[in-house]
């Protein structure tokens, strides 16, 4: 629904770690920690026991990354080539900004360069220092053995998957190791010209995701069946002169129905040209879908009545919007991802809570849990309305490496202006690219809602032109 800033304490933003009766604040950016064996850290943090550091403590710490990698365990093939490159990773992801920043000084031909020069073969992985080096020669050596170790592990795993992603931990399951690559959306850039910042070429075969972001878990779902190469297009699903009806009190709401003119109609039509117009990933916007839509959906994708001869080929994913939904004793706002099959792949539920202008809060537990699909050659994330648009806060969505962030919403043009501006957040980071579909509330005249083409221009356009008025628009990425 509407943007505001709702006063919502994250576990992460506000965890502290104590000691001797101090508290200390822990920062919701990892950038400058430092580990303290001596002190208390939280369970399964990726930074294990941290603190904010200063640029000389990061230099000291780097310079025992060599004896950090003799005591990786080897004995196990693969696994410690990935809990090496956990290591160095976290040398730089967690590193003070000014040091971070040296990353997109150095050209991708001096990283390649360092990496030439590490022998994998030694106890140290080839990673050497004698202590006189500038910073910008620590970020150089690191990012080189960074990149040594990445292509190792790329020539040598074979393209299989365990049966559950969630399996592949590093560093004490601190993160996700996924062996997939980011989506090349330009050219491949001259290495001598090419200083692309860590987050976007630190590495470049493999995603390091953390297991807990902002408070929440990091699972990974990924499904069994192959996926159509022809589905490339993004299909967005508004529904013209809805109408809600919410339960309300003076101090709380939820949506209870919603009347949507020509309902069955509009969705049996967008599934069936989803279809037959190629599309990759289908959404439908917040709190449209209650049970009875959800089902149709469900069904439309499993029997596919439209189909004569050969179907086309399927969507990889349709985010079947949102509803307020009773699971367990709670409510809360749930978000149903199906496959092109009409398989429910997951649930997300919102972790923000939205407060209307008129003070009353939306009457829902809030979602503990971010899913990220690995779908063919993309990850996606995933976020309803609040939970991206939310601008008192860093996004959490910038620590999720993800090509993609899918965005069911409702509001106005205010919602979708912070919608714009997170999306230029994490494209300007890590070069994510965000689909937004949103129903208008309340009611603008000539349009049904807001879309926000996932085209890697998420500033090229106000909220005044990314109004849509039909039901049905496929977009092209």
């Amino acid at each position: 629904m509407l943007v505001a800033c709702v006063l919502v304490f994250s576990q992460l933003s506000r965890e502290v770690i104590e000691r001797g009766g101090l508290h200390f604040p822990f920062p919701r950016n990892p950038g400058s920690l430092l580990k303290f064996t001596s002190l208390k850290s939280k369970e399964n943090s990726p930074w294990g026991d941290c603190l904010p550091i200063t640029n000389t403590q990061w230099r000291r710490g780097v310079l025992r990354l060599p004896a950090q990698f003799a005591k990786v365990d080897r004995s196990d093939g693969e696994g410690g080539l990935c809990e090496a490159i956990f290591l160095a990773w976290k040398s730089l992801a967690g590193a003070p900004s000014p040091i971070k920043h040296l990353y997109s000084l150095v050209p991708e031909s001096d990283i390649l360069g360092a990496a030439s020069s590490c022998d994998l073969r030694l106890a140290s992985f080839g990673l050497a220092f004698d202590g006189s080096e500038t910073d910008t020669d620590l970020v150089r050596k690191v990012g080189g053995c960074l990149r040594a170790l990445e292509t190792e592990f790329s020539t040598y795993h074979l393209g299989s998957w365990r049966s559950d992603p969630n399996d592949w931990k590093v560093g004490k399951n601190a993160a996700h190791f996924i062996p997939l690559g980011r989506l090349g959306w330009r050219p491949t850039r001259d290495a001598a010209q090419d200083r692309r910042p860590f987050d976007q070429r630190g590495l470049l075969r493999v995603r390091l995701i953390p297991t807990i972001v902002d408070g929440a878990t990091v699972r990974l779902e990924r499904p069994d069946h192959l996926l159509s190469p022809a589905s490339v297009n993004f299909g967005a699903i508004l529904f013209p002169g809805a109408q809600f009806r919410s339960q309300e009190t003076a101090k709380s709401f939820f949506i209870e129905g919603i009347d949507l003119p020509n309902g069955p109609g509009i969705i049996a039509r967008a599934c069936e040209d989803a279809h037959s117009q190629g599309c990759r990933v289908v959404v439908f916007p917040e709190l449209t879908i209650d049970q009875g839509s959800r089902d149709l959906i469900q069904q439309c994708l499993r029997k596919k009545p439209w189909a004569k001869g050969a179907p086309a080929p399927s969507p990889h994913l349709v985010v079947a919007g949102s509803w307020h939904q009773f699971e367990g004793s709670a409510r809360y706002n749930v978000a149903t991802v199906f496959d092109g099959y009409g398989v429910q792949l997951f649930t997300q539920r919102k972790r923000l809570i939205f407060k209307d202008p008129e003070g009353r809060v939306e009457d829902i537990h809030p979602g503990n849990e971010f899913v990220v699909l690995i779908m063919g050659e993309a990850l996606y994330a995933f976020g309803i309305c609040l939970d991206f648009c939310n601008r008192c806060y860093d996004t959490a969505y910038g620590e999720l490496d993800v090509d993609f962030v899918i965005v069911p919403s409702c509001g106005n043009a205010t919602t979708m202006s912070s919608h714009i501006e997170t999306a230029k957040d994490v494209d300007f980071r890590r070069k994510t690219r965000t689909f937004v579909v949103q129903q208008a509330y309340p009611d603008i005249r000539r349009a049904a809602g807001f879309v926000l083409n996932p085209d890697g221009q998420p500033g090229g356009k106000p909220p005044s032109k990314l109004k849509v008025a039909k039901p049905w628009t496929v977009f092209r990425v």
